[in-house]
């Protein structure tokens, strides 16, 4: 059995987000050429936060770019495009990031998205002490990368979370109609902010609506008067 056949079997047993993870940074040392330490890193509030490690160096590294708010997995998330960087020959794009993992006798780096539809849920993050990760090393680990995001978007934490999210959304949206509803009272009946609010209060009584709808009718009549 290869290593992305045991990556399988190892999606299909695995109940837990964490152990996933944890088994599928395991097949990106395995897999990946050059691969001697993997993390991935999954979105918490709009921003990466490690959930799994094959060694410690993937910790330090990832902290440093937390730390510093720059290296390869953040600009990966942030661009939701893949980032290889040779700290062999080059040094200078992620300065305090190359000097840590020089020390720490890394040469290779190279952070892959993983997007679920047009956003990205984590990262997966590989380090190498041999030298720049090649095209074939990218192509495996863009495999992996899709892998966690499978993981991640199926995980109920993560369902649970998407959740939240939509709903504060939908809120502030909620929260924007019936401001401007408000606003447009305001000048339209030369009237107070509480005088406004208390006439959507007793437009959505009378019409048997709700505060919102009747905010939404207000503002579709100002679209179409003009």
């Amino acid at each position: 059995m290869n290593s992305l056949e045991r990556l399988a079997e190892v999606l299909q047993t695995q109940r837990t987000l964490g152990a996933t993870l944890a088994g599928i940074a395991e097949a990106a040392t395995v897999s990946v050429p050059g691969c001697d330490a993997a993390s991935i890193a999954i979105a918490i509030s709009g921003r990466p936060s490690t959930a799994a490690i094959t060694a410690r160096v993937a910790l330090e590294l990832d902290m440093v770019q937390y730390d510093t708010d720059d290296g390869p997995c953040l600009r990966s998330f942030r661009s939701m495009s893949t980032v290889r960087v040779d700290l062999v020959e080059q040094g200078d794009e992620f300065p305090h990031f190359a000097v840590a993992a020089r020390r720490k006798g890394i040469r290779g780096v190279l952070s892959l998205p993983a997007r679920w539809g047009d956003e990205p849920v984590a990262t997966l993050n590989l380090y190498s002490r041999a030298g720049p990760f090649d095209e074939t090393a990218v192509t495996v680990g863009q495999v992996l990368a899709a892998q966690v995001a499978i993981a991640v978007s199926r995980s109920p934490e993560f369902v649970a979370a998407r959740g939240v999210v939509e709903e504060a959304q939908r809120n502030a949206d909620d929260d924007a109609d019936v401001n401007l509803a408000t606003g447009l009272l305001m000048v339209n009946e030369s009237c107070t902010a509480e005088q406004a609010d208390g006439l959507l209060r007793q437009a959505a009584a009378h019409d048997e609506r709700t505060i919102l709808e009747i905010a939404q009718r207000i503002i579709e009549q100002h679209r179409t008067s003009g």
